[in-house]
């Protein structure tokens, strides 16, 4: 019984065996295409993540660059933002953001100015929305482009949202670009309503440090604000295999319906039945948390979908039957199954080499090619590939050949009769061919010779067709994606190129990476010059080095990106240093860390703001200069009208002095008495003298003198004066120019200089004067205040003497100010010699300097006249004589005594009180010898006018006035006008004598 059942037994074991290994074959098949399935869903994975943070670093860098170009200010003018944000083209580059926003932070204190001003720039309805009180306002001032929703947006304050000011307050203390979460934008109207986001960039006010969060909440004045609508942001993200998975967008951690921000299945892209690959991914978009949400689409399944499990299943069990039944047909019987066995074992020789890469490569096309017949046997996976029925593609060469693509012809045909004329053990090679749809697939065939000729050249090929348009179509997206990234990049390097300001990126060991055109102009070196050398040697001073490098190791180090504004010197290629505004940032790169920089020249606003501090010092001077001059003008007019009055005092002590001293000529006791007053009558004639001086009020009678011969000829004078301690040196430095100055008040200027010299130098010591010719450009003379660019004689008077304290050299010019004991000066030298200088159009200044000594620097006009050579004028007789003459002076105590002294004189005297009797008298009286007039009168004829109007009554008169303070009646610029004969008051009879018989004489 046992040995009928054998070949029963025999069979089945086989049988069971055979199909054992038929299912392991077939689950290890079905396990590497799901485990291909997984690897191609992951690439499509790890391709949605880049794109997305791709994407967002680069809108990222749009919204930086808009943080960059404001520079630490957030009064940008409206027009230069716009041009900005229009040279970004955000509409055809960064598709789904909505504009850029400037946000400025108001505060409640600032509210009602922030919005006058912002309604005096035309916005007349503008306010800060939503209303109610807050501890702080922010407000959206310009929005770019601005247009369309984006006028909504104008005024709205982001920080009254939580979502919002949640990221602003995070952007505000890391200094870095912070998302919102998710958001409905104020620039949604209602219609096609979408999920949106924020991005916001600090804006820290130029020049505050930010290097803690404390510094930077207090140096916050705004953001960068850029909107995004996140279908609008997402379109066209996924390429052309954008359908081979879905994704949905989650803001935060949690996946919940309120969460979710984007889903293409929202989008129109959607299925019904559960996906068969699936992930959750988290990652961070500016520093927001985003769980991603990937399915594979029916699409996709259905593009790796691949019946080689099935095929291996099905071949196997065949294979095990007839293994099966060869075992039974053996053991039933020997004849019968070696005949049976013979004919199985060709069908099977047959069949090992036809199926054995069927087995390997089930899913593939297979084809059988016999080289001596032509035949080629296709399968019919091969032809189900291409799109063929079984029977629509024939059993020749030319079926594979003429499929080929054009492009692919040449080479492959070159690469098939190479392989039919070697003995190489195998044929690898891709190409295209044409499917029955007119569309072309990437196919890539494997064969080896089955059996060779004797010559070891194939007979007999067999190999397989397996479709790797998939993995082209990835080469191909990757490809793309590089050149996406490359144009990204490209158009970064463009706008950065383009740039106004100097650009440079810096790795972290100090090397340059990018230099653009800007910074090839700002500092001379060309871009392959300057990359990937040290960047503290190309461009920081060498004094600066090595706290740059200190300072540069930190910042990298802490990897702390906080933006900031910084005003440096930088170094040019030539060695000039240019001032410059450095705004600089820290970006992750990969492992790396990169330094960015942008670089303003900010020489001309340096110039310009050193200008205008030179200006604001210059003009500070001025004012002080020019409060200093009204000072000295209104203590002039004081002193010019005191020296008026006290003139007529003096002369009518002196007229009366001269009148007793005729009367008691035998009393010599008297006479003693008389000359004594006569003395304190003349000390207070020169304090007059001096005070007029001062005021610049006294008559000058200017001629043009060489100073240097007027000096030499005073030499021995000033060296009696200085005494024997004192060594004086005159030095003239070159032909020295002639100036015009009346030569009495000169050398009584410099003798006064001399004297205050002495007494500063009660030990000993030198006086140096020093002459030479100056040129002083406009420049120089506004230094100078009150001359103008010309020639000038320049004389410095310098002592070695004790110097004077800046208190006291403020005060110097100032009339009775003197550091001398009382009774040892007037402390009207130095007030004489400025009022002389200054109405002789020059300038005088004092530099002195405790324990060193003091110079005294004096500027004189140039003149072009010969110096006057001529004779003095011969002094007339102090006699009297019969003439008549007419006395008018306004002061009765002066005519009283002017006539009377005239009367002792011989002379027949008239007199009146003013100029209209004084007219009077002339036209009704006797002929006027002399016409001896006061200047300055009351009423309407003052003395010039009274000289006029006598001159046509009497054309011969000879006239001669007399005043203690003219008033500029007869001078110009304080000089005496040419052919007026002047006495000033006081003068004693013989002086009025000479001065009679003198005018008399002419």
């Amino acid at each position: 019984m046992l040995g009928k059942n054998i070949p029963t037994l025999l069979a089945a074991g086989t049988f069971a065996l055979s199909i054992a290994s038929t299912f392991a074959a077939w689950n290890i098949a079905n396990q590497e295409a799901v485990r291909l399935g997984e690897a191609e869903f992951r690439f499509e994975v790890r391709q949605a993540i880049r794109r997305i943070e791709q994407r967002m670093t680069t809108y990222e860098g749009a919204a930086r660059s808009a943080q960059a170009f404001l520079l630490g200010s957030v009064t940008v003018k409206r027009e230069d933002f716009s041009l900005f944000v229009a040279s970004l083209r955000l509409q055809e580059k960064f598709p789904g953001i909505q504009g850029i926003a400037l946000v400025e932070l108001v505060p409640p204190q600032r509210m009602a100015d922030h919005v006058a001003s912002m309604r005096r720039h035309g916005f007349t309805d503008y306010k800060i929305t939503p209303a109610g009180e807050r501890q702080v306002y922010s407000s959206i001032t310009q929005i770019e482009p601005f247009t369309g929703l984006n006028l909504r947006a104008l005024g709205f304050d982001m920080l009254s949202e939580p979502t919002r000011r949640a990221a602003m307050e995070r952007a505000r203390d890391t200094g870095l670009a912070a998302a919102s979460g998710k958001v409905r934008l104020i620039q949604e109207n209602g219609k096609d309503v979408q999920s949106g986001l924020v991005m916001y960039l600090p804006v820290y006010q130029r020049g505050m440090q930010t290097a803690t969060v404390a510094q930077r909440r207090d140096s916050l004045i705004g953001w960068i604000g850029a909107p995004f609508r996140m279908n609008d942001l997402m379109a066209g993200l996924g390429g052309e295999r954008s359908g081979d998975v879905t994704l949905s967008i989650y803001d935060g951690t949690a996946v919940s319906e309120e969460a979710r921000s984007y889903s293409t299945q929202l989008t129109g892209l959607s299925r019904v039945s559960p996906p068969r690959f699936r992930t959750l991914q988290n990652i961070s978009v500016a520093g927001r948390p985003w769980t991603l949400d990937i399915q594979s689409s029916q699409a996709f399944e259905q593009r790796l979908a691949t019946d080689r499990p099935q095929l291996i299943a099905i071949i196997g069990s065949a294979l095990s039957i007839m293994i099966s039944l060869l075992v039974w047909l053996l053991a039933s019987g020997r004849r019968r199954a070696l005949s049976l066995a013979t004919q199985m074992t060709h069908q099977l020789s047959e069949s090992e080499f036809r199926w054995k890469y069927a087995l390997e490569g089930a899913g593939d096309g297979v084809w059988d090619w016999h080289i001596s017949t032509g035949e080629v046997i296709y399968s019919e996976q091969w032809k189900t590939m291409l799109g063929y029925q079984d029977k629509e593609i024939g059993n020749s060469f030319s079926e594979w050949e003429r499929r080929l693509h054009p492009e692919d012809k040449a080479a492959t045909d070159a690469l098939v009769r190479s392989y039919l004329e070697s003995t190489a053990g195998f044929l690898q090679a891709e190409f295209r061919m044409r499917c029955k749809d007119g569309s072309w697939k990437w196919i890539m065939t494997r064969a080896t010779a089955v059996s060779r000729d004797a010559n070891g050249k194939p007979l007999r090929i067999i190999g397989t067709h397996t479709d790797i348009s998939r993995s082209k179509n990835d080469e191909w997206a990757l490809r793309e994606a590089n050149a996406q990234l490359r144009d990204e990049r490209h158009r970064v390097e463009v706008i950065l190129e383009h740039s106004h300001d100097a650009f440079i990126a810096v790795l972290p060991n100090g090397r340059i990476r990018d230099w653009n055109a800007k910074a090839e102009q700002l500092f001379g070196w060309a871009a392959d010059e300057a990359i990937g050398q040290d960047l503290a040697t190309m461009i920081i001073p060498e004094q600066f080095r090595s706290r740059h490098n200190a300072g540069f190791t930190r910042f990298v180090e802490t990897r702390k990106a906080a933006g900031n504004v910084v005003e440096v010197e930088a170094l040019h290629r030539t060695g000039r240093w240019v001032s410059v505004e450095l705004a600089f940032a820290g970006v992750p790169e990969g492992s790396d860390y990169v330094v960015t920089a942008f670089i303003r020249d900010i020489s001309e606003r340096k110039t310009a703001q050193l200008r205008d501090a030179e200006r604001s010092e210059a003009l500070e001077e001025a004012r002080n200069a020019l409060h200093h001059a009204q000072k000295l003008e209104a203590i002039g007019k004081l002193t010019g009208g005191v020296a008026h009055d006290f003139n007529n005092v003096l002369q009518v002590v002196t007229g009366n002095l001269a009148l007793l001293q005729m009367h008691v000529r035998d009393n010599a006791g008297m006479q003693k008495r008389l000359d004594s007053m006569k003395g304190a009558v003349q000390r207070g004639a020169k304090l007059s003298s001096q005070l007029l001086a001062f005021a610049r009020r006294q008559p000058l009678q200017p001629v043009a003198v060489n100073v240097e011969r007027l000096l030499r000829n005073m030499e021995e004078l000033l060296q009696r004066a200085l005494g024997e301690t004192v060594a004086l040196t005159i030095f003239c430095e070159g032909e020295l120019w002639n100036t015009q100055v009346d030569p009495g008040q000169f050398e009584n200027l410099i003798l006064n200089l001399a004297i205050n010299a002495r007494d500063a130098m009660p030990a000993g010591g030198e006086l140096s004067i020093s002459m030479k010719n100056v040129t002083l450009d406009e420049n120089e003379a506004r230094k100078l205040l009150g001359i103008v660019e010309s020639d000038y004689i320049f004389i410095s008077i310098a002592d070695t003497g004790a110097g004077m304290s800046p208190e006291v050299l403020a005060q110097a010019f100032e009339p009775f100010f003197t550091t001398k004991p009382v009774g040892q000066g007037t402390g009207l030298g130095l007030s004489m010699a400025y009022g002389m200088v200054k109405q002789s159009s020059g300038h005088i200044e004092i530099s002195s300097e405790l324990g060193i000594g003091t110079t005294v620097m004096i500027y004189l006009p140039r003149t072009h006249q010969l110096a006057n050579s001529a004779p003095p004028p011969v002094v007339a007789s102090g006699a009297g004589g019969t003439e008549t003459i007419l006395v008018v002076e306004d002061d009765e105590e002066v005519r009283l005594s002017v006539v009377a002294n005239l009367s002792e004189l011989g002379y027949r005297v008239l007199h009146a009180a003013d100029g209209e009797s004084g007219l009077q008298i002339l036209k009704d009286g006797p002929r006027i010898d002399l016409l001896f007039t006061d200047v300055v009168m009351p009423g309407s004829v003052t003395g010039p006018e009274l000289a006029v109007q006598a001159k046509l009554v009497q054309p011969n008169l000879a006239i001669l006035f007399t005043s203690g303070y003219t008033r500029d009646a007869l001078t110009t610029d304080g000089r005496l006008q040419e052919g007026v004969q002047l006495l000033s008051k006081p003068y004693d009879q013989k002086q009025l004598a000479q001065r009679v018989r003198q005018v008399l004489a002419a």
